[in-house]
């Protein structure tokens, strides 16, 4: 099924329209029915049940995509490196840890896959939702109908940022109205974090009772802004957002049928990608990653669990911060601390930025002994990336805060990201900034996608 299809994953409807049986009596001609049992059609599902039936497949593609792309990211910055042994194919996560960008989308290319494998899976999400909300809006009663909204403008809010935090400039954002396609032109970064900033804007206009997507939608604004350099804007953006809220991507949750799917991407992320291919934490990955083994952090909680294929003398750790079934934090109310705590640095202060970051660490368990200020802006940049990485770990923030580091502070690309000689095959780290979208596959779908990445 590709991105544009308007119709929805059969088992997620026949799944709540199971439970919801009663409505659905106009769809049901007897023992004598000779129809297509496993077919749905639009008239099938032109109520609420429906509308929630839509929601809920939206709902699931969301969980699935989310641990799967935070796993992209974790690979293509410092926070995991692949193993593998020599003789062992080459897939496409060792073209992202490698930064490959040409490798990566020649491998694509060439038929490992017909759809893009970062973008396309966010951009499945953003197309799914447009195809629930005018079903929400017909049919949800309203007591349900601005909350119901509100969650399927978030999902595309935070869709849409990580397109344009992970995917290099030039990448479509295609949509469907009326379930006919919308072929976007290219967006570069800015503009699409201004798309973004429409649907978090659509939160709170639909919203109706839920602080969760309420608060969602601020932790994303905060995010935002701090991608755009409006640091003020964004600390005023989360300011009331409370410390103890999260937003999760849930394993398995949804109906139980997309389970191992969503379980399969999870466990990836926690334990490797099997026994030929193995991820592990990254640890100075490439000179300039951050120390996220050797730090000894317990946000991290790195565990030994095996050496190099290729070199013995090389360990290889685990992270404990998830197992199998935990849900992954994609909002919270820490991250909006930080947010303040970056809007603080840039305001000039220092104080007010060094008791955030030490409160953060008062409060985990166990407690941190508190940071010193380093005494140089750059030293305080550091420090604070330092600590977004290791509390946002595996969340899919992190290649947004290398690019922030590039693109707000002036970082050199090359002091940033993983680089030098790479630790298999006799090989050296690339020089991609993002990762790369396919323009083949693209192309496929949008005419108006004629090159592939403006920027590496």
């Amino acid at each position: 099924m590709n991105r544009f299809s308007p119709f929805v994953d059969s088992r997620v409807i026949r799944s709540t329209l199971f439970v919801a049986a009663t409505l659905l009596t106009a769809a049901c001609h007897g023992a004598l029915d000779v129809s297509d049992p496993t077919l749905v059609q639009d008239k099938d599902i032109a109520n609420a049940a429906g509308a929630n039936a839509r929601r809920l497949n939206v709902f699931v593609r969301f969980n699935g995509a989310a641990f799967q792309l935070a796993n992209d990211v974790a690979i293509f910055t410092d926070e995991r490196t692949i193993d593998q042994p020599a003789n062992y194919y080459v897939p496409p996560e060792m073209y992202l840890d490698r930064r490959d960008s040409e490798g990566y989308e020649a491998q694509w290319g060439q038929g490992f896959g017909t759809d893009d494998p970062h973008l396309g899976g966010w951009d499945d999400i953003f197309t799914k939702a447009s195809i629930a909300i005018p079903a929400v809006r017909a049919y949800t009663p309203d007591s349900l109908r601005g909350d119901y909204l509100a969650q399927l403008y978030a999902m595309r809010a935070y869709a849409i940022v990580q397109i344009a935090e992970d995917v290099c400039p030039g990448f479509p954002i295609n949509d469907i109205v009326n379930n006919v396609p919308v072929y976007s032109p290219p967006f570069t970064t800015d503009s699409a974090l201004g798309f973004a900033m429409t649907q978090i804007d659509s939160v709170f206009a639909e919203v109706h009772d839920s602080t969760r997507y309420t608060n969602f939608a601020k932790v994303l604004k905060g995010r935002v802004l701090l991608d755009l350099g409006k640091y003020a804007e964004a600390a005023a953006a989360v300011a009331d957002v409370p410390a103890s809220f999260t937003y999760t991507a849930e394993v398995g949750a949804d109906l139980g049928n997309n389970y191992f799917a969503t379980q399969f991407y999870h466990w990836d992320m926690n334990s490797g990608g099997g026994p030929n291919e193995q991820f592990a934490v990254g640890n100075h990955e490439g000179g300039n990653g951050l120390p996220f083994v050797s730090a000894n952090d317990p946000r991290i909680g790195a565990v030994f669990f095996q050496t190099r294929y290729t070199n013995s003398a090389d360990s290889l750790y685990d992270e404990t911060k998830y197992t199998l079934n935990d849900p992954m934090i994609i909002g919270s109310g820490l991250e909006a601390q930080l947010i303040q705590a970056e809007a603080a640095l840039n305001a000039g202060d220092v104080t007010g930025w060094l008791n955030i970051l030490n409160t953060l660490r008062a409060a985990a368990t166990p407690a941190m002994a508190p940071l010193t200020d380093p005494g140089t802006t750059a030293a305080r940049v550091d420090l604070l990336y330092s600590e977004r990485a290791f509390w946002l770990y595996l969340t899919g923030h992190r290649l947004g805060d290398l690019r922030r580091l590039i693109r707000n502070y002036g970082r050199d690309p090359e002091s940033v990201f993983p680089t030098g000689q790479y630790p298999m095959r006799g090989l050296r780290y690339g020089t991609a900034t993002a990762i790369p979208f396919i323009q083949s596959s693209e192309a496929r779908y949008n005419p108006l996608i004629k090159t592939g990445c403006t920027t590496r």
